[in-house]
């Protein structure tokens, strides 16, 4: 009790004790500001995201042609939380899990894109036609190639057999394959992102694109460090405590610090 009257009657080290607990409460303060800095910032990115999503589930395809004619279109990009994946949009990875052979650990994906296309096409084919006996056999062929991945092959037969003076459909047999070639980009236009699609392949539209970024809030959250007290050797220039006196100078001794989230590196 002497003890502490002693203190309360030193007058430096009053003002001393008084000014480091003025100091502490002010450091407490400010790490709950940075705290609360770093919590809104994530709220916000969780809103921005969810108003660019409602955007990109209104938005519709945008086509245009570019320097060789080809068709380009575009559409806005979704973002999607990878940790609350299955359980916030399930229904809408189901397409992508059965077509892809997809496992759980989305976490290694960075996006999920599709397209469905349609294309407008119309053969003029070249054919032979062969009689042997009462069957008669039309052949029929058709090829066109654009460039190497861009191509149209199609082949069919057909066998006519003579009943009395009509001829009745024997057998049927026509193949067709394509070859289509596709370019995609995503792109970020005035802080939006946009899937962007092009092919060389004549007469094609693109009846739906997709694109969902993939992204994991909690390896992109930024780092919170722990406050804390801490006892350690210190030393330094500051206010030292002589009796009655109080200046400053050098100081070198053991002491017990804190230090606060935003001053630790």
């Amino acid at each position: 009790m002497n003890n502490f009257k002693n203190i309360l009657a030193n007058k430096p080290l009053r003002n001393f004790l008084a000014g480091a607990l003025v100091v502490l409460i002010f450091l407490g303060q400010c790490s709950r500001i940075s705290n609360l800095s770093v919590k809104l910032d994530s709220a916000e990115n969780v809103a921005n995201r969810n108003f660019e999503n409602y955007l990109a589930a209104r938005d519709t395809i945008q086509s245009e042609r570019n320097q060789n004619n080809e068709l380009v279109s575009l559409i806005r990009s979704y973002e999607f939380e990878v940790n609350s994946l299955e359980k916030d949009n399930n229904k809408l990875l189901d397409k992508y899990k059965a077509a892809l052979s997809l496992n759980k650990k989305y976490i290694e994906i960075n996006n999920l894109i599709s397209t469905e296309l349609e294309i407008k096409d119309s053969i003029i084919a070249s054919g032979i036609v062969s009689k042997k006996g009462d069957t008669l056999s039309v052949s029929v062929s058709d090829q066109k190639e654009w460039d190497k991945y861009n191509w149209r092959s199609f082949n069919g037969q057909i066998d006519l057999l003579k009943i009395d003076t009509t001829y009745n459909l024997l057998s049927s047999n026509f193949n067709l394959n394509q070859g289509v070639s596709l370019k995609m980009a995503i792109v970020e236009e005035s802080g939006t992102s946009f899937l962007r699609v092009s092919s060389p392949y004549p007469n094609l539209i693109f009846t739906n694109i997709e694109n969902i970024n993939l992204v994991n809030d909690r390896l992109n959250a930024p780092a919170i460090k722990k406050a804390g007290w801490s006892v350690g050797l210190g030393i330094g220039y500051g206010l030292n405590i002589q009796g009655s006196t109080m200046g400053f100078g050098p100081t070198i001794g053991v002491g017990l610090y804190y230090s606060p989230k935003w001053l630790r590196f």
